[in-house]
């Protein structure tokens, strides 16, 4: 797979990400059972996940897979995008719906929802749809043996780069109210611990490590906490949580000093010599793991704190973020369609955009719009597409 197509993988991952939580939310389970298919979501949601498994792995692969390969996922992706316009189409009749029970629309479009002629051909209509796609999907996915394609019950990891604290500010919009947010949650002293944990979990590419990283930068937490610490976990593309690793890791960033390769006493002696009784904050960036033993082993090294410390864990899963703490998590959504226009106008734009009203323009800002919608309010996704 060449660069072009890891990008357009990126996209149709983020796709099938929200494809799933589409699939499960209320106004399209409501209208599918109005209309008498909402038994056919589970399945095409179990499916869907299964084809964002298969694409991650591939993507894990990349530069790896042989041509048959290659054309396999390419079709994959085709069929996120065709469910992807489906679902589109499901949007518009719930909102249409929804708008018509509170008497916003036109006599003419009520008319049409109030006719039982009308109401079954769409029903009929959109139920062949969705048999038609979820018997490709399935064609499709079923596939994934062939090729050797990994499919596991836990989420597959995503090999990413390693990330840092430092973050550009101004290629950022729209996350100012969930900065104050987090800020506010760190900097609450109604907490009881000397040290305590705070997950910020949401779906890839909304943005939680940018999230985090302005938090971390943010000049109230730097007043707060006299020594940040960034430390990246992702454990490329493995299932080991490697409690030792994430210790050493947090040493090296405290000090010039190596430390992999010490006696996991020595670790922990040079753990309380350099951190404690400090007040800290700790952003554990990337964090996958979901055994609560584990966790509870790397939680009781990071106690040494002084009072107020806090350790700022980002995540993909919930069941992370329970392990974490079931109390204390910030779960971050999509940027709102005004900021999501922004993000693409900027991206796609720059400073071209200000002051520009030829019809030109005008037809691109009508074609961008129709192309954020699309992007779900989902940074990434919207990035992709513009670049």
């Amino acid at each position: 797979m060449n660069g072009g197509s890891t990008t357009m993988a990126d996209l149709a991952i983020s796709l099938a990400g929200k494809l799933i939580e589409v699939v499960g939310s209320e106004a399209i389970r409501e209208i599918c059972s109005i209309w008498g298919y909402k038994s056919q979501l589970d399945d095409l949601k179990n499916t869907i996940t299964t084809i964002r498994q298969v694409l991650l792995d591939a993507e894990s692969k990349d530069g790896k897979l042989c041509h048959e390969a290659q054309d396999y996922i390419r079709k994959l992706k085709n069929v996120v995008y065709d469910a992807d316009d489906l679902f589109d189409e499901f949007l518009t009749l719930a909102e249409l719906k929804q708008l018509n029970k509170g008497g916003k629309l036109s006599e003419k479009v009520r008319d049409f929802f109030s006719t039982k002629k009308n109401s079954v051909s769409v029903a009929y209509s959109m139920s062949r749809e969705v048999k038609k796609l979820k018997k490709k999907l399935d064609s499709i996915a079923s596939n994934h043996n062939t090729f050797g394609f990994s499919i596991d019950s836990q989420p597959i990891r995503e090999r990413r780069e390693e990330t840092c604290s430092y973050v550009y500010k101004e290629e950022i919009v729209g996350r100012e109210r969930d900065v104050n947010n987090v800020v506010h949650m760190l900097l609450d002293s109604g907490t009881h611990e000397s040290v305590s944990f705070l997950s910020i979990v949401g779906v890839g590419g909304l943005g939680k490590t940018t999230l985090a990283q302005l938090v971390f930068n943010d000049d109230r937490v730097k007043n707060e906490f006299p020594l940040r610490l960034w430390t990246c976990v992702s454990d490329e593309n493995t299932k080991d949580f490697d409690v030792k690793k994430i210790l050493t890791d947090i040493l090296e960033s405290v000090s010039n000093d190596k430390y992999h390769g010490l006696q996991m006493d020595l670790v922990q002696r040079k753990l309380g010599s350099l951190l404690g009784g400090k007040k800290y904050l700790i952003v554990l960036d990337d964090l996958w793991n979901e055994d609560r033993d584990r966790w509870l082993t790397l939680r009781k090294f990071l106690m040494v704190g002084g009072i107020g410390s806090r350790v700022l864990v980002t995540t993909r899963s919930k069941r992370t973020a329970i392990v974490v703490d079931d109390d204390y998590k910030y779960e971050l959504e999509g940027l709102s369609l005004e900021n999501s226009w922004r993000l693409f106008e900027m991206t796609a734009f720059g400073e071209k955009a200000k002051g520009t009203h030829d019809a030109n323009y005008s037809e691109l800002v009508k074609l961008g719009k129709q192309i954020v919608v699309k992007c779900f309010n989902v940074p990434l996704a919207i990035r992709v597409v513009v670049l």
